[in-house]
């Protein structure tokens, strides 16, 4: 290995848990058996030899080694040395206090750790620029339309949606191919367009944001980079987060996408100042007030003999 490429591989694994969940995937099973008693305690395995954590993942020592290296390690100690270093900066975010010993615990960590490193890892790769971009452009917009299709995108898309409408910003949400390409035939320079897309190959929110681009409208892109859908984007902002080979379990991606449009959101409530106060206001008071109930007039004969003057 010359010297250029062990400074790629260092700098590549210095998150170690965040390579971990990358390459998953790609890991063979007895290897992705390491994996799952890494994550039983990262703290302790820090301290293990290579044999403590061979038996403890049922598996040899080679396979450790192969581990090690499939996740960037030149070897078990370099490994450890690594996980040791993300530790340091990053342990109240991987290991909660709580020490779970069955299976719903298990799997609610599971969920909820991947939760944070994909929001972690969305930090770490945020165009700041780009989303200073987006917040100027949709805090002057004279219309917004949100555009996303699929499981996970049509749900970011309503709560993206209901994230600008309460600040004001007259916003529409289409998760219909043919709406969409409807949508984007009437906009014009001034609105403005939101594509959300994991995937970024959406054909029908690609040829959306197309038209809408064509028609003057700015476009801004939730996407993976060199996709149809962030070509297509006037202003691109990169979300690129491993997938779960497990189906059953919810696509982290999801909350990566969620943080950046709560921080799209609060910037261009920020921007609209008084504004937007105010809309958030009357909204919190509206929905505060569907708990007061007003009392409706009684039919009691008797209350009603009462409450009735006698003519003068």
């Amino acid at each position: 290995m010359t010297a250029k490429s062990a400074n790629v591989v260092q700098s590549d694994v210095i998150d170690i848990v965040s390579r971990m969940q990358r390459v998953e995937s790609e890991l063979s099973p007895a290897e992705q058996q390491v994996l799952k008693a890494v994550r039983v305690d990262f703290e302790a395995t820090t301290r293990m030899t290579i044999a403590e954590l061979a038996k403890a993942a049922d598996v040899s020592q080679p396979t450790v080694t192969r581990f090690c290296r499939s996740i960037g390690s030149a070897s078990f100690a370099d490994f450890k040395i690594n996980l040791a270093t993300t530790l340091t900066v990053a342990a109240a975010y991987l290991q909660p206090d709580r020490q779970f010993d069955d299976d719903a615990g298990h799997l609610a960590q599971s969920i909820m750790s991947r939760a944070i490193n994909a929001m972690r890892d969305a930090l770490n790769g945020l165009d700041t620029d780009a989303v200073t971009r987006a917040i100027a452009a949709l805090s002057n917009a004279r219309r917004v339309d949100i555009y996303g299709q699929g499981g996970g995108s049509a749900s970011l898309v309503e709560d993206a949606k209901l994230r600008l409408f309460r600040i004001g910003l007259p916003v529409s949400a289409y998760i219909d191919g043919h709406q969409q390409r409807m949508s984007a035939a009437t906009l014009s320079k001034g609105d403005v367009v939101i594509a959300i897309s994991n995937s970024g190959r959406s054909k029908a929110v690609a040829e959306a944001v197309q038209i809408a681009s064509s028609f003057g409208a700015t476009t801004i892109a939730l996407t993976r980079p060199d996709t149809p859908v962030a070509e297509g984007a006037t202003i691109l902002i990169p979300i690129v987060i491993a997938e779960d080979e497990n189906v059953l379990a919810p696509t982290p991606s999801r909350y990566a996408h969620m943080m950046v449009i709560d921080t799209i959101a609060a910037g261009v409530a920020s921007e609209r100042g008084a504004q937007a106060r105010e809309i958030l206001r009357r909204v919190r008071y509206t929905v505060a007030s569907i708990g007061i109930a007003i009392p409706a007039p009684s039919t009691d004969p008797t209350i009603l003999m009462k409450t009735i003057k006698p003519h003068e």
